[in-house]
């Protein structure tokens, strides 16, 4: 596999994070999400937080020829401890905090939406997850996506719900594009077991090279 080029269809490539990539990748988040929902040193984190011990880099993103258009932020195993707001119910989960890697946020352009370019940044993800012996992912679902947009592909993905938490967001510092300031959204912490060896997990990822 080549490490810098996971898949491409068209003008679109998906790739792992690049150091020279966080000043847009800063850009990019305070246009898809609010003005800033990550800080200078959050984004560094980022980068630092996406490597394995061996240096992979897991966080991937979604450029064309104007740029950088979406990226799917993924920390494994042993690099995280909590996601931006509070709310983890570690006991319900299949694996421990240990062996479960952290898919941070999903962001794409809002003109690429529908498109299926976020379960295509997410199924890459998982796929390098599997290949590093990651045994599951939890995430936070923003329920009041449009059409409950975040909750279905992540369903459709295999994802199932833990926990509702309420306010999650609420004391990170930024301007959430729904609320304003604070934010009042509701987050959904979901969890997929990778170590089930599920045929439908097999028969998605197959489409990623």
């Amino acid at each position: 596999m080549n490490p810098l080029k996971l898949a491409s269809a068209g003008d679109f490539t998906i790739r792992p994070l690049q150091a020279q990539d966080l000043d847009a990748l800063r850009r990019f988040t305070d246009h898809a999400i609010g003005t800033g929902y990550y800080s200078a040193q959050e984004v560094q984190d980022i980068w630092q937080r996406s490597q394995t011990a061996k240096g992979e880099v897991l966080t991937l993103v979604l450029e064309n020829s104007q740029g950088l258009c979406g990226v799917r932020i993924t920390y494994p195993p042993g690099r995280w401890k909590k996601g931006k707001g509070r709310g983890l119910t570690i006991e319900k989960w299949p694996h421990a905090l240990s062996q479960t890697a952290y898919f941070q946020s999903l962001f794409v352009a809002p003109q690429l939406t529908g498109q299926g370019w976020g379960r295509k940044l997410s199924l890459a993800a998982l796929k390098l997850l599997v290949e590093i012996g990651a045994e599951g992912v939890v995430c936070h679902s923003w329920k009041e996506s449009p059409h409950d947009s975040s909750g279905k592909y992540l369903r459709g993905l295999g994802f199932q719900l833990i926990q509702t938490h309420p306010l999650y967001w609420k004391e990170v510092d930024y301007q959430c594009t729904r609320c304003g300031k604070p934010c009042l959204c509701t987050a959904e912490e979901m969890y997929l077991d990778l170590a089930d060896g599920s045929k439908n997990q097999n028969e998605q990822m197959k489409g990623i090279s």
